[in-house]
């Protein structure tokens, strides 16, 4: 029975022990810390992509707001009243921001030339300064301008001698050229047969000979077409 106890016999912790005091203890990664130097290169890799990216999207956008026309515009038309529509564009052909009026303010003025529905405000259609521009009244007699003459239209203002003084039609003279029709009023409203003609004339310019021309004879107007 000897051997069937050794076989029966549980067996010595010792080596078991002794194995497991042998093991090397396991191993943890520590948690980095806000001064890991590999944390902070990250944090500035992704601060400067951030603002590469941004600066890439503000060059890429390199369209300006300016004003459109809404309607047709007549020469001569006030800014003020006519019907303007922000537009953002991009500029192309050697354009710049300021070849074109921008939206950011409402224009004062009138317009120099024509423009068609939907047509980029040029910042040369329109006379900016106040002072630039003069109005002047003409009385001018029925049959000595186009009957459907309206608002915005050119004309050419002539001063015809008067036939019966004795002076003959060679002598007209052509006084204001492409100057734009502010308002019409009808004959009736002023008591007479003719009407009242508001011409929009360069306000910088000496206008004494031109008034006194006009008042020697009979004032004319032929309509032109619109200049370039």
């Amino acid at each position: 029975m000897p051997a069937l106890d050794q076989r029966l016999r549980p067996a010595s912790s010792t080596g078991s022990n002794a194995t497991r005091g042998s093991s090397p203890p396991a191993l943890r990664l520590g948690r980095p810390g806000w001064r890991d130097p590999r944390l902070l290169v990250g944090l500035v890799l992704v601060a400067a992509s951030t603002l590469a990216g941004a600066r890439l999207l503000a060059a890429s956008d390199d369209t300006v707001t300016v004003w459109a026309t809404a309607d047709t515009v007549r020469a001569g038309d006030d800014a003020t009243h006519v019907e303007l529509v922000p537009s953002r564009v991009r500029m192309e052909d050697g354009a710049t921001e300021s070849s074109y009026l921008s939206a950011e303010t409402r224009p004062s003025g009138v317009f120099t030339r024509d423009l068609d529905a939907g047509e980029l405000v040029p910042a040369s259609a329109v006379s900016n300064a106040e002072s630039d521009r003069a109005d002047v009244a003409l009385a001018v007699e029925a049959g000595d301008a186009p009957v459907d003459l309206t608002d915005g239209e050119l004309v050419d203002v002539w001063s015809v001698p008067d036939l019966a003084a004795g002076r003959s039609a060679g002598d007209a003279e052509r006084v204001l050229r492409a100057v734009p029709v502010g308002t019409v009023r009808s004959g009736a409203a002023l008591g007479s047969t003719g009407r009242q003609v508001v011409v929009s004339v360069d306000g910088s310019a000496d206008l004494d000979p031109v008034l006194e021309t006009l008042a020697g004879g009979r004032v004319v107007l032929v309509r032109v077409d619109a200049q370039p």
